[in-house]
């Protein structure tokens, strides 16, 4: 996956939880009863939603670092093999 579309995908994913979290504090603003009901409830799950989100792109973002940086580790080439000869003394 390139930069380009893993930086897309995490902005749309961003997008729709910031998007549910807007519209949840929108209703609450605007007295939707059920919503009104559960005033600790909406505010936890918009935060959750968006934390999420925030905490599965830096997981994903450290894996990928790392794997880049086992793959740039790179054994030492192992030594030419010494053939030991017996002598004539």
């Amino acid at each position: 996956m390139t930069v380009n579309a893993w930086l897309k995908a995490r902005a749309v994913e961003l997008g729709a939880a910031l998007c549910t979290a807007t519209i949840l504090i929108g209703g609450l603003a605007i007295g939707v009863p059920f919503l009104v009901e559960r005033i600790p409830e909406v505010f936890l799950y918009s935060f959750c939603c968006v934390t999420a989100v925030l905490l599965r792109a830096t997981i994903d973002l450290a894996l990928r670092a790392s794997l880049l940086a086992l793959h740039g580790i790179r054994p030492a080439p192992a030594p030419a093999a010494v053939r030991l000869e017996a002598s004539n003394a």
